[in-house]
C-alpha cells in the first residue's frame, strides 16, 4: 500500500485531492495537514512514500518543508502542488529534488495521472502555460492577500494604478474620496516596500495582478 500525506492550508483543497486519489488502487492517505509544522511533525513519526505539498503554508513554508523532507529521507517522492505558475519557482523546487511541479488548476485526471507516474519513478516537470491575470475567486488569491498583508481594496487600487488612473480618477471609479485614495496608495507602497508608479506596476505584473 502506498502512503501519501496531503499537506495544504486549505481544507477544501484537501478533501478535494482526497477524493481524488482515492481513484488510485493500493494508495492509503495516512494524514491531511494545514501548516509545515504538523507535517513535519506528521513526516517524522509515520511511514510515507509520497508528499503532495503546497508551498505557501503558516509556521513552516513549502519550501523549508521540502528541503527537510529531502534531507531526512530522500527516497520519499514529494509533489509539489501551488497555485505559482512561474517557471523560477519550478526551477527551484527541481534544485531541492522534488519528483514534480504542478499548478492547482489542473485538472482531476492530470492530477491522478501525476501521481500515478511519480510513484513509477518518473520525474513531472512540465512546461508551464503563460500564466493569466489572477482570479479573485482562486485559492491562490486569498494565499496572496495574506502574503502580502494586502486588503481586496487595494489590490482594486493597484490595478487602476496599472491602468495609469490618477488618484482623482480612482476615487470616482471606486466612489472614495481622493484623500483616502492616496493614503490607500502610501500604505500599499510601504507593505509592498516600492518607492513609486514603476515599482507598483513591475509588482502587479510579477504577480499576475494584471498582463
Amino acid at each position: 500500500m502506498t502512503k501519501i500525506i496531503l499537506a495544504d492550508d486549505h481544507q477544501l483543497f484537501i478533501e478535494g485531492v482526497r477524493t481524488v486519489l482515492t481513484e488510485i488502487p493500493e494508495v492509503e492517505i495516512t494524514a491531511t495537514v494545514n501548516n509545515g509544522s504538523d507535517l513535519m511533525e506528521k513526516f517524522r513519526s509515520t511511514t510515507v512514500d509520497l508528499v503532495l505539498l503546497d508551498l505557501n503554508m503558516p509556521k513552516i513554508d513549502g519550501l523549508k518543508c521540502l528541503q527537510e523532507i529531502k534531507k531526512e529521507r530522500p527516497h520519499v517522492k514529494v509533489l509539489v502542488l501551488t497555485n505559482y505558475n512561474q517557471p523560477e519557482l519550478m526551477e527551484e523546487v527541481k534544485q531541492l529534488k522534488a519528483d514534480g511541479f504542478m499548478v492547482k488548476n489542473s485538472t482531476a485526471t492530470e492530477l491522478r495521472q501525476a501521481v500515478e507516474r511519480i510513484l513509477a519513478g518518473e520525474k513531472l516537470f512540465s512546461e508551464l502555460q503563460k500564466p493569466g491575470v489572477l482570479d479573485e475567486s482562486s485559492y491562490f488569491f486569498d494565499d496572496f492577500l495574506k502574503k502580502f498583508k494586502l486588503t481586496r481594496r487595494e489590490v482594486d487600487i493597484i490595478r487602476l494604478v496599472c491602468r495609469e488612473f490618477s488618484s482623482k480618477q480612482i476615487a470616482a471609479e471606486l466612489h472614495l474620496s481622493e484623500f483616502t485614495v492616496n493614503t490607500h496608495r502610501k500604505n500599499i507602497q510601504r507593505k509592498l516596500n516600492v518607492k513609486n508608479v514603476a515599482g507598483l506596476v513591475a509588482f502587479a505584473k510579477e504577480h499576475q495582478l494584471v498582463r
